[in-house]
């Protein structure tokens, strides 16, 4: 039996544009005026970390110390005042076998615990959780479906990742993983569907009541 293994943000929650409005923030405080929608278009998949970086090498801006304990302050604010389940998630993963789920996340471990806790989805994942915070390198490197898989007892071989970004479906791939693209979140999803075949997704969806079914067809 094949292992899921699941990015967070953009596939199981619809966290992407309030992390986007937070970023968008942060980046204001230090003079950098950017749109939601370019940050989107920039960010979304990487670390926090990996933008501030892109942003000083563009920029030459200097962040303060506690940027990110403030993305974290103020996108828990948004989390639980907005935060919600994808649409159709919850169902998809009640008709799936239980048990059989992981996350691998370029969030922290503690923001991916929160949206489990807000959206009521931690029981289909109690702790087989790991991060980039658990690896040595986040997305778009391999490593964090590597650890998914060696915590499961599979090989990558064995798994099937749900990815909503270029960085996660190229990290996925690079891991040896069977990728399912995700385009159910993201504001252009046939440009989105397009960029995720590119990066090695096997097949892509747009609603989560079709995942049970790809999950089927894969396995056959």
């Amino acid at each position: 039996m094949a292992h899921l293994i699941f990015d967070c943000d953009g596939v199981l929650v619809d966290s992407e544009p309030l992390s986007m409005r937070a970023d968008v923030e942060i980046l204001a405080q230090s003079g950098i005026v950017m749109s939601e929608e370019e940050a989107h278009s920039r960010f979304v998949g990487k670390t926090f970390a990996a933008m501030l970086d892109e942003m000083t090498a563009e920029h030459g801006v200097s962040f303060p110390a506690d940027a990110s304990a403030r993305k974290d302050k103020r996108l828990l604010e948004l989390y639980e005042a907005e935060l919600k389940a994808v649409e159709g998630v919850a169902s998809a993963l009640a008709a799936l076998s239980p048990g059989r789920f992981s996350i691998a996340s370029n969030s922290p471990a503690a923001r991916v615990a929160a949206a489990l806790r807000i959206t009521g989805l931690r029981q289909f994942f109690d702790d087989r959780i790991v991060t980039f915070e658990h690896v040595a390198r986040g997305k778009p490197e391999p490593d964090v479906f590597i650890e998914a898989a060696r915590r499961a007892g599979q090989p990558p071989r064995n798994c099937i990742v749900i990815e909503d970004s270029v960085t996660g479906v190229t990290a996925a791939h690079l891991a040896g993983c069977h990728v399912l693209g995700f385009t159910g979140t993201h504001p252009h999803p046939e440009q989105q569907a397009e960029r995720l075949r590119a990066a090695g997704a096997a097949q892509v969806f747009q609603a989560m009541q079709r995942l049970p079914g790809l999950i089927a067809e894969t396995m056959l």
